[in-house]
């Protein structure tokens, strides 16, 4: 096998896993997740590494929908309040900042959501409602990876209903689009 084959079958592997888990993702529970983000005031979403970036992505695209969104530690972002919205995003569960940021927020009144691949984890034993990214994959690093890019693919789908229902036309959507690069 060549390099290239290698790598080609390296990728239909992964999207084939992916694949599987979106299979499998209990669709009710991200519309609940689409139910509750127009309702609130803010929206606070965290995750650390890679599930950080799923996590600043989402943001944007909240930010892109007209709704106040931001990121735990940001220099720029306000202070939580009850009522608030927090989505800690973390394939184990047991990411120590993440589950840090979940218990902060849930003492300060913030309703919270967790995206896991570990639904009877420590973060998910703490928080109001749990969504399930249902990845069983032995290889960690295999894992994560799936977990991340279905999760991913998952708040893109929010975001899409999200803007159906709050009808975002082009202009509006340009308008919040970053315009200095």
């Amino acid at each position: 096998m060549t390099d290239k084959e290698t790598i080609r079958e390296a990728g239909r592997e992964l999207l084939e896993h992916i694949s599987d888990v979106m299979d499998k993702v209990n669709w009710p529970d991200l519309f609940k997740l689409v139910d509750m983000l127009p309702k609130v005031a803010r929206t606070f979403v965290t995750g650390a590494g890679r599930s950080g970036l799923v996590a600043r992505s989402f943001v944007m695209r909240l930010m892109h929908a007209g709704l106040r969104a931001y990121i735990p530690g940001e220099t720029i972002t306000p202070p939580a309040t009850k009522g608030d919205l927090l989505v800690a995003i973390s394939c184990t569960g047991q990411t120590g900042m993440t589950d840090y940021v979940a218990n902060r927020g849930r003492k300060i009144g913030c309703q919270v959501v967790a995206i896991t691949a570990s639904p009877k984890s420590a973060l998910a034993g703490h928080v109001h409602k749990v969504i399930h990214i249902p990845v069983a994959l032995s290889d960690i690093v295999l894992r994560a990876a799936v977990f991340e890019h279905a999760t991913s693919l998952c708040l893109d789908a929010v975001f899409n209903v999200l803007s159906d229902r709050l009808k975002i036309d082009a202009k509006a959507f340009q308008s919040r689009h970053a315009n200095l690069e």
